[in-house]
C-alpha cells in the first residue's frame, strides 16, 4: 500500500461487483473513443490505471467481460445487474482500469492528465489538459504516461 493512500472499496453502481483498491493509481485519463462511449453509455470514460497487485478482494461474480475490438487489448466488464461498468483488465489482467465513478472517494484520486481519442469526442471539453487524436497518438501518450507512473512508483520506494 502506498503512503498517503487509504484503501477504498470500489464497485459498480449497484455494488454487486466489488474490489479493494489498495494503492494510488499510476495514471488517470479521459478517453473519448467510441468503444469507451459504448461501454460507459457516456460521452467519455474517466478511468484510472492500477497494477494487478494494487487491487484485491475481487468479487466479480456478476461481471460479464467483453472485448470490443481485435486484437483484444482490453477486457471490459459490465455488471449483469445494473449494466454499468465494473472493471477493465489489460495485458492479461496485469493492468486494472477502474472508472473513477466506481471509487467512493474520487477526491483522493490524482487529477486526469490527458484526453485520448479526442477526435471522437461528442462535444468540446474546456480544460487545460492536453488532447490527443487518433489511435497512434493516443496509444503513444498512454504508454508514456504508464511509464512515467511506473517510474514515480519505483522511485518512491
Amino acid at each position: 500500500m502506498s503512503r498517503g493512500f487509504t484503501p477504498q472499496e470500489g464497485s459498480c453502481s449497484c455494488h454487486s461487483n466489488t474490489y479493494t483498491i489498495n494503492n494510488q493509481p499510476i495514471g488517470r485519463f479521459i478517453c473519448h473513443c467510441t468503444i469507451c462511449q459504448e461501454f460507459t453509455g457516456q460521452a467519455y470514460n474517466d478511468v484510472t490505471i492500477l497494477l494487478k497487485p494494487d487491487v484485491s478482494s475481487l468479487n466479480l461474480i456478476r461481471t460479464k467481460f467483453r472485448r470490443w475490438k481485435l486484437p483484444p487489448n482490453i477486457s471490459r466488464g459490465l455488471c449483469t445487474r445494473c449494466n454499468k461498468p465494473s472493471i477493465e483488465m489489460a495485458l492479461g489482467g496485469n493492468l486494472i482500469l477502474i472508472p473513477t465513478t466506481n471509487y467512493p472517494d474520487m477526491a483522493a484520486l490524482p487529477k486526469p492528465t490527458m484526453h485520448l481519442f479526442y477526435n471522437r469526442r461528442t462535444s468540446d471539453i474546456e480544460d487545460d489538459l492536453p488532447k490527443y487524436n487518433g489511435f497512434v497518438q493516443s496509444q503513444a501518450m498512454i504508454l508514456k504516461a504508464l511509464a512515467q507512473g511506473m517510474y514515480k512508483r519505483v522511485s518512491k520506494r
